[in-house]
């Protein structure tokens, strides 16, 4: 059913159909219908598991030695491992900087090689550990880290010869919490180019992904990547981006980006995995009610657009199953953001709060399929 109405959509856009009128025709037909919270949870446990992890935790940071730690946790990255560590011992800065590489318990060359990279590079620090997961190895790298600013680089990427120096700048010549640099796709003609600013917003300025950025450690200092999940980057906008002070936004493209069709990402749709995607919007906000976080507007926003996109990862799941996630979605809406102090900022988000507020689900779903 949603398939077709996908489709219609499409073949609406083609005909310039404004969205409000799409909305109107694609939610003919969809019968209103929701289930309690526990019902639904139940439901979609028996799909997927809900993962153990918690991004609630405290790393055991030691003394700063260096500006700059890059963590790179890898996989069975044998074929682009050599690019991605050649970027980074090439690096032409001042600045001093470890890499510290998580071998993530890879069962191809991929060992072989950073053993190669270790013995040539002093600053190379290299963990060999068993397989657990990116979220794992990247809190392994974060626990290692004996830096002022931390980075992350993904092992199938590669970063310009610049990367340290154009980030580490403005981080610290004002004193920046985060800074955000533009990144290029290596293998699609794509580039994002960040417009250079010294009050950047993170909710309106920053991209979602956690690379392309120098953090300050001490954001990380009560918060991991919570192990088990897909899409543990979430992490970042709820537990790292409402904690920065100062964030800057350079124009300066310093990444290189491989999409990989492979990835979590593009094969979420056919795995009930992809459950995660709303899984790890109930444990960040809980996470973040524990903690005793501010909830704002801006995260209020952030997660009303979350929301479409658990949707859309799980948008080919049986009718019953999306009642249940729908349910679900519209409780944490009434539970974390209540309507008397919470504003959407977001106008194309408008329609998303009213369909969760009311718990109209024909409405949330044409909504929803308007923004693929």
């Amino acid at each position: 059913m949603y398939r077709k109405r996908i489709k219609l959509n499409h073949l609406l856009k083609k005909l310039h159909v404004p969205p409000k009128k799409r909305v109107g025709l694609l939610k003919l037909g969809i019968p209103q219908r929701t289930v309690k919270y526990n019902e639904a949870l139940a439901k979609l446990n028996a799909i997927s598991p809900f993962p153990t992890g918690t991004s609630v935790g405290t790393h055991t940071f030691k003394e700063e030695t260096f500006d700059l730690a890059i963590i790179v946790a890898t996989y069975n990255n044998q074929d682009y491992i050599d690019k991605c560590i050649s970027s980074l011992v090439k690096q032409q800065t001042k600045y001093t900087f470890s890499i510290i590489v998580v071998n993530d318990g890879s069962t191809d060359r991929t060992a072989t090689i950073l053993a190669e990279w270790a013995k040539r590079f002093p600053n190379i620090q290299l963990i060999n550990c068993q397989h657990g997961g990116l979220a794992r190895a990247r809190n392994v790298g974060l626990n290692a880290s004996v830096a002022r600013y931390i980075s992350f680089v993904d092992a199938d990427d590669y970063v310009e010869k610049d990367y340290v120096e154009r980030l580490m700048n403005p981080a610290n010549k004002y004193k920046a919490d985060i800074v955000e640099g533009s990144y290029q796709t290596i293998n699609k003609d794509e580039k994002f180019i960040d417009k250079p600013d010294l009050h950047a917003s993170a909710f309106q300025d920053l991209y979602g992904y956690p690379w392309g950025k120098v953090y300050r450690r001490s954001l990380f200092k009560n918060v991991k990547f919570p192990e088990g999940f897909w899409f543990e980057d979430t992490m970042g906008m709820y537990r790292v981006w409402p904690n920065a002070d100062k964030i800057i936004t350079i124009s300066d493209i310093i990444y290189n980006y491989r999409i990989n069709d492979n990835g979590i990402t593009r094969s979420a749709f056919s795995s009930p995995k992809a459950l995660d995607s709303l899984y790890i919007t109930i444990r960040l906000l809980e996470d973040c009610r524990n903690v005793g976080m501010s909830f704002s507007n801006e995260l209020y926003t952030f997660t009303l657009q979350q929301i479409v996109t658990n949707y859309i990862r799980i948008h080919s799941f049986k009718n019953d199953d999306l009642i249940a996630a729908f349910s679900i979605m519209a409780k944490l809406i009434d539970d974390y953001f209540s309507a008397s102090q919470f504003t959407c900022l977001d106008a194309d988000s408008l329609i998303i709060e009213k369909a969760l507020r009311a718990k109209d689900y024909p409405l949330f779903i044409a909504a929803s399929i308007t923004k693929q």
